[in-house]
């Protein structure tokens, strides 16, 4: 008797390991052989005022590092977790789940992208309007908090709202890692470091 089940086995699925080998090895490429034969800056400098500051490979080095962290983790996510997979009849056509999937996916992406950009200056219009400030958002680029309103509010949407959709509902712990990470990005990329404009200030 053959068991409704045979036509399963359990192997890692290839794509998420072609993704996570394709990654580290497009991340590994730029570090060691693209970045220092292309950026003439360094991680860090000294400015004229003999303060350090990020140099020109800051942020690609940085961003790049942490691609080939999570590549790896997702390499060993994959050979450690063994999943049971089906045939899959739909693989190379585009299909009405397909669509609605990015349509979902750009519109959290395009609804935080629209909280970074309008919070700061709805947020002092409505407070100048109220005669609480009398100066525009363009003249509190770097004041605090107006600064910061935008990535935040613009940054919790986005993450926690692609988590929450990724997961099926609203975790406490989901929504605290979210807020945890924008805290050490605003401690870092703020206040540590002076001379860097978070989103989307550069565009004001």
């Amino acid at each position: 008797m053959t068991s409704s089940t045979d036509h399963r086995r359990w192997t890692p699925n290839p794509w998420d390991i072609g993704f996570g080998v394709v990654t580290l090895a497009a991340s590994l490429v730029a570090l060691f052989f693209w970045f220092p034969h292309d950026i003439k800056g360094g991680f860090v400098e000294i400015n004229l005022a003999g303060r350090l500051e990020p140099g020109d490979a800051f942020f690609p080095v940085l961003l790049t590092t942490t691609m080939v962290i999570l590549s790896v983790v997702q390499l060993l996510s994959v050979a450690l977790t063994r999943t049971q997979q089906e045939p899959d009849t739909t693989i190379g056509k585009l299909t009405p789940a397909n669509l609605r999937f990015l349509l979902l996916f750009y519109s959290v992406v395009l609804a935080g992208l629209a909280v970074m950009y309008w919070l700061g200056p709805l947020t002092t219009a409505l407070l100048r309007g109220l005669g609480i400030i009398d100066q525009s958002y363009r003249e509190l680029l770097d004041t605090a908090p107006y600064k910061y309103l935008g990535y935040v509010g613009g940054g919790f949407v986005m993450t926690a709202g692609l988590i929450t959709w990724a997961e099926g509902k609203v975790r406490p712990r989901a929504i605290l890692t979210v807020v945890i990470v924008l805290f050490l990005s605003l401690l870092i990329f703020g206040i540590l470091l002076k001379n860097i404009q978070l989103p989307p200030n550069a565009d004001f």
